[in-house]
């Protein structure tokens, strides 16, 4: 029962990702086939990078520290765990907008080449409302609530598509799309006080919040560091190229959405199972066994769509951006450390300062290796960069969980198949670029 039950809100928080995935792919492919200019999709792209570059590490480094130690949901008090979690999230979110507006000179300058932030005024009002809003899918997954958060995701995302697709369809500019994303948020924010009401007491407490910054803080910075792969790679692209450059590198720079989405939600779901150490062998079993699972079809899938994309991407989108698909080829191959799960077993029993020092140590190859392979493939070289870099981290850590934990690689998956079906896919890899 207890495994079928983390199955459960496993699958649950993994397709909540995929429609959160989708709307913006969709949304990405009625702007290119609308009359909005590349140039104007660009505009759209650096907003949202902006947004996540400043609030990515903190928001998922303050949430997946809450969540081993959040336990069983009690039906006889409200807690104000969540509430804290809550005010803390606030508080960082007004000082990523703080951060943005103190510092806009510099960050147009350094980033954007001297051209102006887009849209600022939205750009701010967003980030205080659609960051703490990353709450409300995990309180569903705290109270074992999947029905709720699939209902949650598509209320939301479906609002999202209408407010943001709809303007382009109409002949309006990127603007509207941006007042309509704003307004997603808003809503998004509302659903998230109805729930915390609902379910948290309000009561501010210190205690708490020094606690809980002080065990998160570790992985808040490791979270920095080893999820600013994709940032880092915008900022050299919007550094040496212009924005039309910078919207083809972005729309190839995306990965599987399975493969992304699908660990991710599965390795947060299986942290608050981590908060019962009598069930840590049980934890690593499930580890192993979901990570061979979406092996199986994951890798194929994979193969897949590098055979198509060189076609697909100037008729999903259009042939401005046919460059788009080496770089999504290259990001395909993140699959080999992204089903790898060390991270998981080390935010579970709270080894928070053994992830802080391999992403020190990734972040720093990710810069070197995406401006020296830059100087020889190009944008191609800048993604090859974060593929060895990714690649790197996750041996650092499948080594920590070795020394600190002392479970081997075969306690958290299956090797052999994992090898395997790496060494195909890079050879598909190198057929479908360097030789078809």
């Amino acid at each position: 029962m207890p495994v079928k039950f983390k199955v459960t809100q496993i699958s649950a928080l993994q397709i909540f990702q995929l429609l959160r995935y989708s709307t913006l792919i969709l949304i990405g492919v009625v702007f290119t086939k609308s009359a909005l200019s590349t140039s104007e999709i660009g505009q759209y792209e650096t907003f949202l990078f902006l947004a996540g570059a400043v609030s990515f590490f903190w928001l998922n480094g303050l949430i997946q520290g809450f969540l081993p130690t959040s336990g069983k949901p009690s039906s006889s008090r409200k807690s104000s765990d969540l509430f804290n979690v809550f005010y803390l999230l606030m508080a960082f979110s007004i000082l990523s907008a703080l951060f943005i507006l103190l510092f806009e000179h510099s960050i147009s300058g350094v980033l954007l080449k001297g051209s102006e932030i887009p849209f600022l005024k939205y750009l701010l009002v967003y980030l205080l409302f659609t960051s703490p809003s990353g709450l409300v899918e995990y309180i569903y997954l705290i109270r074992n609530e999947g029905k709720g958060m699939l209902v949650y995701g598509i209320v939301s995302y479906a609002l999202m598509l209408l407010l943001v697709a709809m303007p382009p369809i109409f002949g309006l500019n990127i603007e509207y799309s941006l007042i309509g994303l704003v307004f997603s948020s808003v809503f998004r924010f509302v659903w998230l006080l109805v729930l915390l009401f609902q379910y948290s007491s309000p009561a501010f407490n210190q205690v708490f919040i020094r606690k809980h910054l002080k065990s998160a803080a570790p992985l808040v910075f490791s979270m920095f560091l080893s999820g600013s792969g994709q940032y880092i790679d915008g900022f050299i692209i919007s550094r040496y190229f212009d924005s039309a450059t910078f919207a083809v590198f972005r729309f190839g720079a995306r990965e599987l959405p399975l493969v992304l989405l699908l660990a991710n939600a599965f390795s947060a779901s299986m942290l608050p199972g981590f908060a019962d150490q009598s069930k840590l062998k049980s934890n690593l079993e499930v580890i192993k066994q979901n990570s061979q699972k979406l092996g199986i079809w994951l890798f194929p899938l994979s193969g897949v769509l590098m055979l198509m994309s060189h076609w697909a991407f100037p008729v999903i989108f259009n042939v401005n951006f046919g460059g788009s698909a080496t770089i999504f080829n290259i990001y395909l191959l993140l699959i080999v450390s992204r089903l790898v799960f060390p991270q998981t077993i080390l935010i579970g029993l709270q080894k928070n300062k053994a992830i802080m020092g391999a992403s020190f140590l990734e972040i720093i190859l990710n810069v070197a290796f995406s401006i020296l392979f830059m100087q020889f493939w190009g944008l191609a070289g800048v993604a090859y960069g974060t593929v060895c870099a990714y690649a790197f981290e996750k041996l650092i850590l499948m080594a920590f969980v070795k020394k600190i934990c002392g479970f081997g690689v075969s306690a958290y998956l299956n090797l052999k198949q994992h090898l395997l079906y790496s060494l195909l896919l890079a050879v598909l890899f190198y057929v479908v670029e360097f030789l078809i």
